[in-house]
């Protein structure tokens, strides 16, 4: 024994005074400063050492400019774009399950002699697969008049030596695929393992550089890979009636609403009966939103895929006598509120606004001319006198692919792929394998001696013995999605295309928008007790679930 209780304290204390201070001087205190500057309007533009304007504590002002004041329209925005990349969490949790399943299993050869014969009939399969695929892409003999490549970055080469150096690459990619599955089955279910988590272990602005190069509209392997593909698909649809599409959507729709219903009515039912607890409805609800929403994507790209498209895709561009128009009403409408504002939005707009203008453009211009307010009397006022249109994927010349990162409609899309992608097989996969280590076999043995299919043992066993981890892994993931995205932003479009996130915000605010502190540490505030209220709604619901 050391002493007296008390001296036993303090050498504790002693011990634990390093790790201790520096908390309270690298996170506390950071964080306390800037609760403070919260409440002010610290501006280093105009708050600093050459300058003799105080520090004003301005109370919750900052906090109602960017929940309903002037600030608002772009964190609103900022947190649906935050939103729309957490999409990506239930699919890239179900993929990393499914791959743990895969991985879990024993489908690698287990004795030395399997192995071999695996090796040898991977390698058979590899060189025939090569050898396919040589055929199917290589060009036929170089022309004598050779066309050179319009391609960007690759105009110094002919059409014919381009197709080839993609031919080559096409043959290397199924080299390399093969080489791999070859070596699982030489090496076991550890090198698959392993091959799964590799992309956690490498930097992520590497990562991004890397699919922004993928991304490229021009020379990118996702588009020069999306084209074929692409045209495959638009010969298709313009060689069958639009009816069969619009029909095919419809009842993919039709079918997985009534799939859904199903199995959530099931497993509402044998919650209410006993047969399964909380966990396994929150497993099978997870799995009913990922397939539904797949479906619904599926079917929606097949009712728009016809050269007229069963929904609506945009509106009519405005001519000089309906902008005029627009511009004239909802400039007459401010008037009523602020005559400034309207006379300024009639001048500025008829000055600089050249017909034929989209409703999104003029809304947009206005939005950034006058303000939010203008922007959407412009809209209301635009909306009126344009019609819908309907113009299909394949109403065009040719289906082409996007452009990744630099279209709209699109670069959240690009940056939610790429999420998905990195998600599978990292630590979400790795703890769902722990997870699968630690279900009891008996309980299998049990359920085959019940004669239990492989979806009902998956069902009535896994998912519930894997609840623990599935609440684990959804917290995190809240926590890191709400928190995410900042990365991809600076890195891949620099917030370009509407690409802008919470944390990219808080950024740009804080250090490229006139150093507004206080805004930027309001607006982080506010991520705090999102991610909080979140956290506690996981904890209140999911933990109940996981102890039934």
């Amino acid at each position: 024994m050391i002493g007296s209780p008390r001296r036993r304290l303090l050498i504790a204390l002693a011990f634990l005074l390093p790790n201790l201070a520096g908390f309270l001087v690298f996170t506390a205190g950071p964080i306390l400063v800037s609760l403070w500057m919260s409440f002010t309007d610290l501006q280093l533009t105009k708050h600093n050492d050459l300058s003799d304007v105080p520090i004003r504590y301005v109370g919750f002002d900052n906090y109602a400019r960017i929940l309903w004041g002037d600030e608002s329209h772009l964190f609103w925005d900022y947190f649906g774009n935050t939103l729309f990349l957490m999409l990506g969490i239930p699919i890239g949790i179900a993929g990393s399950l499914a791959l743990a399943l895969m991985l879990h299993a024993e489908v690698t050869p287990s004795t030395a002699r399997g192995r071999r014969r695996g090796v040898v009939a991977g390698l058979v399969l590899t060189g025939m697969m090569c050898l396919g695929v040589w055929i199917l892409t290589t060009p036929g003999a170089q022309p004598s008049a050779p066309e050179m490549s319009t391609e960007i970055g690759l105009t110094d080469l002919s059409a014919w030596q381009v197709d080839l150096l993609r031919s080559r690459g096409a043959v290397l990619g199924a080299a390399v695929l093969g080489f791999l599955i070859t070596a699982g089955l030489a090496i076991g279910p550890v090198f698959f393992r392993t091959l799964f988590y590799l992309p956690n272990l490498l930097a992520g602005v590497a990562l991004f550089l890397l699919w922004k190069t993928l991304y490229k509209p021009q020379g990118g392997l996702v588009n020069a890979g999306l084209e074929p593909v692409l045209g495959a698909f638009h010969g298709a649809v313009r060689a069958a009636p639009s009816f069969l599409w619009y029909a095919s959507g419809v009842l993919m729709w039709v079918g997985a609403l009534a799939a859904s219903v199903v199995l959530i009515a099931r497993g509402v039912m044998k919650l209410r009966h006993g047969e399964a607890g909380g966990a396994a409805l929150a497993g099978r609800l997870l799995i009913v939103a990922t397939l539904s929403s797949m479906a619904a994507g599926a079917g929606y790209l097949l009712v728009q895929a016809p050269e007229r498209a069963l929904l609506p895709t945009g509106r009519t561009m405005l001519d000089a006598p309906a902008l005029s128009q627009a511009v004239s009403a909802a400039a007459a409408e401010l008037r009523a509120s602020d005559p400034e504002v309207g006379t300024e939005l009639l001048l500025r707009a008829s000055e600089r606004l050249e017909p034929p203008v989209s409703v999104a453009a003029l809304s947009d211009y206005v939005d950034a001319l006058s303000g939010p307010t203008a922007g959407r009397a412009v809209r209301r006022e635009a909306l009126s006198l344009t019609e819908p249109t309907y113009d299909g994927l394949t109403s065009g010349d040719s289906l082409h692919p996007p452009e990744w990162l630099i279209d709209e409609a699109w670069a959240k899309t690009a940056l939610l792929i790429m999420g998905i992608w990195f998600s599978l097989g990292g630590s979400t996969m790795l703890l769902y394998l722990a997870g699968l280590a630690n279900v009891p076999p008996e309980l299998y043995e049990a359920a085959a001696i019940d004669g239990a299919t492989g979806w009902r043992r998956f069902i009535n066993i896994t998912w519930p013995q894997l609840a623990p981890t599935t609440f684990f892994i959804v917290v995190m993931s809240t926590i890191g999605g709400l928190q995410g995205g900042f990365e991809q932003a600076m890195v891949m479009t620099e917030g370009k295309a509407d690409t802008v996130v919470l944390a990219y915000y808080v950024y740009n605010l804080a250090f490229r928008d006139q150093f507004q502190l206080g805004l930027a540490s309001a607006v982080a505030w506010v991520m705090f007790a999102l991610i909080f209220v979140l956290t506690m709604v996981n904890f209140r619901f999911g933990s109940r679930m996981t102890n039934e």
